[in-house]
């Protein structure tokens, strides 16, 4: 179950030394199996300055904003390649344990996770198993949401949300292809689940990472204008899968993804009603 990483950053290099090379040096990834997408040469002599030549496999020049790297890096791997994408800064993995009752939200609690590699490699497992080829983490490192390694269900295959900051895909490039910038994984997420009836996640785990908050990266290039267009852009094109989110206090509009489950549980009911 071989794979590879891939890391996108855009003028921070400080960061991604800091954050996520840090955190993969702690988890003894093998450096071989690093891959560091920047957006042109510059960025590349500025990087290959900062970072120890030792702690990655290659420093590939790719293409400017969140969408062109991205679409870059699908093309730039095979397909069928096992991918794990990572933000450059991550600054921990996180796993949500409950040792009493895993209903009781009040006793889970955070801790890092043993063995990076372990996951992964369980990760993709799944994905071989399921079929489903896109695999995530949960979106948020608040224990209080996330489920408990006790508990379960803490594995999903419906339709949620699969952050961009941390996820793994058994590369599909006609998935892959993005057609906006911000909310890009939202239609990574989308896509996928189309594909293949399901995307995997992983509700107990959760990752240090915050997207609106550093300077350069995602922030540097798209901002709330764009972020707009892209949430109108999903919900024109999906709007039986995404709408707007009016519960986060954002500058941002926020999109979210439909809960298929209830419209099947509903459609259940109603056949139930007219029956009876």
């Amino acid at each position: 179950m071989d794979y590879v990483l891939a890391i996108p950053s855009y003028k921070r290099n400080d960061v991604l030394k800091k954050k996520t090379m840090a955190m993969l040096k702690r988890y003894k990834i093998p450096s071989n199996k690093i891959h560091i997408f920047l957006a042109n040469k510059k960025e590349h002599s500025e990087y290959k300055k900062e970072l120890d030549p030792k702690s990655y496999n290659k420093l590939i020049v790719g293409k400017v904003g969140i969408k062109g790297i991205r679409n870059f890096m699908s093309q730039y791997f095979n397909e069928g390649q096992h991918i794990v994408y990572l933000d450059d800064d991550i600054g921990k993995i996180w796993e949500c344990r409950n040792r009493g009752d895993p209903s009781d939200k009040k006793g889970n609690k955070l801790i890092e996770i043993k063995s990076l590699n372990a996951f992964i490699k369980k990760a993709f497992k799944m994905s071989v198993k399921t079929g489903f080829r896109n695999w995530s983490v949960y979106p948020r490192d608040n224990p209080f949401f996330m489920k408990a390694t006790e508990d379960k269900n803490h594995v999903t295959t419906d339709l949620r949300f699969l952050m961009g900051g941390f996820h793994g895909v058994i590369n599909c490039k006609k998935a892959e292809i993005r057609t906006i910038g911000d909310k890009e994984d939202y239609e990574r997420t989308i896509k996928y689940f189309l594909n293949d009836g399901g995307v995997i996640r992983f509700n107990n785990i959760s990752c240090y990472t915050r997207v609106y908050k550093t300077q350069g990266g995602l922030q540097e290039t798209q901002r709330v204008l764009e972020s707009n267009k892209s949430s109108k852009a999903l919900i024109k094109k999906y709007p039986h899968l995404v709408s707007i989110n009016n519960g986060r206090n954002s500058p941002f509009m926020e999109i979210k993804l439909r809960d298929l489950n209830k419209k099947k549980s509903a459609k259940k009911s109603a056949k139930k009603s007219v029956k009876k």
